[in-house]
């Protein structure tokens, strides 16, 4: 009998079968299930759901208004669309009870989390006026988190925004303390020199380290081959986080005002500026999904009574 792979597993799987093949392992950013479905098919092995981008979709700033309710909501949105992929989450500062946090989010089927040092009321990584909590207190999440984890794979990642605050030798004393309190991997945040990454490899004790590739912010945007070549190997995780989602909402705001200006989206849709409805039909296995709901409900396919000449309801 062959043990099921937990979704922790998979994510170190997919981490090291990208480092074997010779770069850092890519991640992309996801909004909900269908998001991840074309990941999924454009052949990433994990994806990722934003703080940024679940405040977002509320109209938030990402200031820490998110709870662990509305993270919950969002990756049930994906783990509904039967993704293979293993999921890294954000869990900002790991909300009321970080224990709780990655309790609910590992029984959701989550691979991976990672929790920031800063203060409740958190900022961008990338942006300026943030504040970090003392090296003890996150040390302190760190831990608590690591003790609540079920599964030993499932991944802790331990976010470090201090750089910007407190400068790298701090920074670098930060790093040890979190790897030494049981965290999995290091997320070095806005580390704008690429060789910096062997000084973190190295206080991390040879963990494996993240280097987050946001747009409009302190690093400039490299690949994951650009990034193994310029740190010398000590990257082993390259996250996009909101590239898709932010290509999307400037798609959308021009679509706005695109139908509104013009009252009608033809021109969009004789463009082949609109996903048909075949191509979405064969992201969601809209088929598969017909011949499944039919069986639980005891009826033919609409497809088959039509066949059988049976009236459809």
């Amino acid at each position: 009998m062959t043990t099921k792979q937990s979704a922790g597993q998979k994510f170190r799987d997919a981490m090291q079968s990208a480092l074997k093949a010779g770069a850092p392992l890519h991640i992309i950013g996801v909004a909900d299930g269908s998001d991840a479905l074309e990941a999924e098919r454009a052949g990433f092995t994990a994806i990722y759901l934003s703080g940024s981008q679940m405040a977002a979709s509320r109209g938030w700033a990402d200031i820490g208004r998110l709870e662990l309710r509305h993270v919950a909501e969002s990756v049930q949105r994906i783990m509904d669309s039967g993704t293979t992929l293993p999921l890294l989450v954000d869990i900002d500062t790991g909300f009321d009870d970080v224990a709780e946090t990655i309790r609910t989010l590992e029984s959701l089927g989550v691979a991976a989390v990672h929790l920031e040092d800063q203060e409740d009321l958190k900022a961008c990584g990338h942006l300026p006026g943030k504040h970090v909590v003392s090296k003890d207190a996150a040390t302190d999440r760190v831990a608590r988190a690591v003790a609540a984890k079920k599964d030993p794979a499932f991944v802790l990642m331990a976010r470090t925004d201090a750089l910007a605050v407190e400068g790298m030798e701090k920074t670098l004393e930060r790093i040890t303390a979190y790897a030494n309190a049981g965290a999995d991997i290091i997320f070095a945040e806005a580390f704008p020199d690429s060789a910096t990454y062997a000084d973190v490899k190295k206080a991390a004790g040879g963990k494996p380290v993240l280097a987050n590739m946001t747009e409009f912010g302190k690093v400039a945007l490299k690949t994951p081959a650009e990034l193994a070549q310029e740190s010398g190997g000590n990257i082993d995780i390259v996250l996009n986080p909101l590239s898709v989602y932010r290509g999307q909402r400037e798609t959308a705001a021009k679509m706005y005002k695109e139908i509104h200006d013009t009252g009608s989206q033809r021109d969009l849709a004789n463009g082949g500026k609109l996903q048909t409805r075949e191509s979405f039909q064969s992201l969601i296995d809209y088929e598969g999904q017909v011949a499944d709901r039919a069986k639980l409900l005891g009826t033919d396919t609409p497809q088959k009574k039509s066949a059988n000449g049976k009236p459809q309801p």
